[in-house]
């Protein structure tokens, strides 16, 4: 698929600087044979190399075809980390305010505590997430903040299914 975009772009570059074939595939170093296959647009395998002296010779910057469907994939593999990570900024910040103030920091925790034994009673979340906040939510402040800074491998999925939700919103 790919040869055959590039192929047709090729075809057009040179035609446009009015070269042969032959005169082409000189100034890239490449067989006429290769240029013809290319231009025809048949599914041939091509090394990235060849492609490249081609393009260099035509003094052309290709760019992948528009596809849709992955550009589509890529906005909203951005768009989850864009969230995933204002999740991670909300969820550090509340941590410095459990680590600075315990008084504070003890009714914040409770208001976790009381939501995480909501999702418990409804059934509304993973028994997974309500034992690990659960646990985290048993310790002092000061370690919760901690922990909650040093998630690792449980961070982002914790921070997407958080009992703090109501404290920034």
């Amino acid at each position: 698929m790919l040869s055959a975009d590039f192929g047709a772009l090729i075809l057009k570059e040179r035609l446009a600087k009015s070269w042969t074939q032959a005169a082409l595939a000189h100034a890239a170093k490449v067989s006429r044979t290769v240029l013809s296959r290319l231009e025809r647009g048949g599914p041939s395998p091509v090394q990235t190399d060849v492609l490249d002296r081609i393009f260099a010779a035509l003094d052309v910057a290709p760019r992948l075809p528009a596809d849709s469907v992955l550009d589509a994939r890529r906005l909203a593999r951005l768009e989850q980390r864009a969230r995933v990570e204002e999740q991670r900024s909300r969820h550090l910040r509340l941590a410095l305010r459990l680590a600075g103030d315990r008084a504070a920091a003890r009714k914040l925790i409770a208001r976790a505590r009381e939501v995480v034994e909501l999702w418990r009673l409804n059934k509304t979340c993973s028994p997974l997430y309500i034992k690990r906040w659960s646990a985290l939510l048993a310790l002092p402040p000061a370690e919760l903040a901690k922990a909650m800074a040093n998630l690792d491998e449980w961070e982002n999925a914790l921070f997407q299914n958080t009992p703090w939700s109501w404290a920034w919103s």
